[in-house]
């Protein structure tokens, strides 16, 4: 058997191709692409095969003195699902799976970034888990192999490293075109800019954002036309992205990795599992419930669950998604349980038995009564709580609660004001540093403790992303909206609080105060970083301000208490690309590996 030696070639074809123009084609798996140009390498001696480019979106071998058994040439499918336009798939003809030993590929780094390099072996399970192409057909059966991280909108130089069991090699480089938006699309990809970037602090992986577009605000549920997420790394260029255009219109909704490395997200009674090249893997629908705002699985990576590595709940990858219910009078104060293989709707809790429905205390920028249509609660993040198998839920106009399987209530996070038993019996009271509780005017939330630019303790005010850290303490971005009843809002903060569920008592551990202009009174997100430890801060935007996204390093002490450090990265999203439309920025974003 005859192999293709590791020597680079010089020989380049071109082959250019309709980007869209086989849309039609994408449910039965048919890939479009925007243009590649390939080279191979040739025998040490100088002699081999070269590639030949074909109208059709092939790379073809001619025989300059012999064709070798394994490969007869490539196919290059830029977008396959027509989901994820930043992604490929290159048919390697000839070549089986049982033939290879490990694959590398490379994308060369442009202005002065690092290559983007992945390396595996056709059993490792990020590559069958994640990127299985096994439903792509190509003219001739091959070997695929996923090429991740392509610029947006321009050339990409790609190298592919096959090594075969016999001891050859496959050698190819490509140069592979991508356009991140479709013919007639309406403008939407923001400029970014990157102010600072400490690489070798960093967690590894790309700053992922959702960017939703939606008519112009008005109660009760706002249906965007469409989310849309990017990944863009360090110097600012967009390596990712994700287009899933064709679900049903809904409310704002994140995306989320699934127990499996996948990406769980939806849209109004749809559920999704899509993989990394954009393949939609299981899909749910929802005959009675109305999705909005946050999922998460049990168990995965991004939630942390408030213990060590390692404890895995004993319900282990189900799903959990805030929702409403249909035909009730009111919204967005229910949480749902699916069965993560089926979509069985194994359980549900109904929010009006946990807080109190005839609470109005909350002061709204946007409304006067915040029970108006229905929105008393507007519940908008959740967290789970591996240690005790308990939920942690944010409802942005009442406060955060912890609730048993039940549907105990154990405790609420929230300002004193307006409650009544049975929820007054459930209330955390605020303490200092040396458990002292402060005086009633914090307790009910009409002052902060300290200095109120940058308070000893505050409640959270509109809060969004409850995350439990490894230690047990709460995560919040608490938006600061109307903070202290006061229409209008100040300073946004990332905050962690330690609850003492005993004691029924709450301390301020840290926070990290963004300025006016970075802070949000809607949407918004933080969150611990696997990795380093860090804290991720994006708060939501609009065309308003500019959208930022911020990494904070951290100093973990011995029992796990988290304190907020340096910002090492520092990036800046512009929305204003089209003044007529209304942009919406990032319900949750993410630092993730790709």
């Amino acid at each position: 058997m005859t192999g293709i030696r590791s020597v680079t070639g010089s020989h380049f074809c071109s082959v250019v191709l309709a980007c869209w123009f086989a849309a039609r084609f994408i449910i039965v798996g048919l890939a479009v692409a925007s243009g590649c140009s390939c080279s191979s390498s040739k025998h040490a001696n100088g002699t081999g095969p070269a590639l030949v480019g074909t109208p059709s979106g092939t790379c073809e071998l001619s025989a300059l003195d012999a064709t070798p058994a394994e490969l007869s040439g490539c196919d290059v499918q830029v977008d396959p699902y027509g989901t994820s336009p930043l992604v490929a798939v290159v048919n390697l003809r000839g070549i089986e799976t049982s033939q290879v030993q490990s694959v590398q590929v490379v994308v060369t780094g442009q202005d002065g970034g690092q290559d983007f390099v992945r390396t595996y072996s056709p059993t490792d399970t990020d590559l069958l888990a994640h990127m299985d192409t096994s439903d792509l057909t190509f003219a001739e059966p091959g070997y695929h192999v996923p090429v991740l991280g392509l610029y947006a909108d321009r050339e990409s130089e790609v190298r592919i490293l096959v090594d075969l069991l016999d001891g050859s090699r496959v050698d190819l480089a490509l140069k592979i075109s991508t356009s991140l938006s479709k013919p007639g699309d309406d403008a939407w990809v923001p400029g970014i800019q990157i102010k600072s970037a400490d690489t070798e602090l960093m967690e590894p992986g790309w700053t992922v954002a959702e960017i939703s577009i939606e008519p112009a605000p008005s109660p009760p549920i706002v249906f965007v036309n469409w989310t849309r997420t990017i990944a863009f790394d360090e110097r600012g260029a967009i390596r990712w992205a994700l287009r899933l255009d064709n679900l049903p219109k809904g409310e704002t909704f994140t995306l989320r990795r699934s127990t499996a490395g996948n990406f769980l997200t939806g849209s109004y009674d749809t559920i999704v599992e899509v993989s990394k090249l954009g393949r939609i893997l299981k899909t749910f629908q929802l005959s009675d419930y109305t999705l909005n705002h946050e999922i998460i699985q049990i168990g995965s990576d991004d939630n942390c669950e408030g213990v060590a590595s390692g404890a895995r709940s004993k319900y282990f990858g189900n799903i959990l998604v805030l929702a409403s219910k249909n035909g009730a009078s009111t919204i967005e104060d229910r949480i749902v349980e699916l069965d993560y293989d089926t979509g069985k709707l194994l359980a549900a809790w109904d929010l009006g038995q946990v807080f109190d429905p005839t609470r109005t205390t909350f002061v709204d920028a946007e409304k006067t009564d915040i029970s108006q249509n229905g929105d008393w609660l507007h519940d908008n993040g959740l967290a789970y709580s591996t240690a005790d198998e308990s939920i942690i839920v944010s409802g942005r106009h009442q406060g955060v609660a912890k609730l048993r399987r039940d549907g105990t209530l154990v405790w609420l996070l929230a300002p004193h004001k307006g409650w009544n038993d049975p929820q007054s019996g459930k209330l955390l009271t605020a303490v200092s540093a040396t458990g002292a509780p402060y005086a009633d005017s914090v307790q009910l939330g009409n002052q902060a403790a300290g200095n109120a630019s940058s308070p000893e303790f505050d409640w959270p005010f509109g809060q969004h992303s409850p995350a439990l850290l490894p230690n047990g303490d709460l995560l919040l971005f608490d938006n600061g909206a109307c903070r202290h009843f006061a229409r209008g809002w100040g300073f946004s903060r990332s905050v962690i609080y330690r609850i003492d569920e005993t004691a029924m008592t709450v301390r301020q551990i840290g926070q990290f105060i963004l300025s006016k202009a970075e802070s949000s009174y809607c949407i918004s997100n933080t969150h611990r970083l696997p990795a380093t430890e860090h804290i991720f801060i994006q708060p939501g935007e609009t065309p308003s301000n500019t959208a930022v996204a911020k990494e904070v390093a951290t100093q973990v002490s011995g029992d796990g208490t988290i304190a907020f450090g340096k910002v090492i990265f520092d990036a800046a999203l512009d929305l204003v690309v089209d003044t007529s439309r209304y942009y919406v920025y990032s319900f949750r974003g993410h630092r993730w590996t790709f």
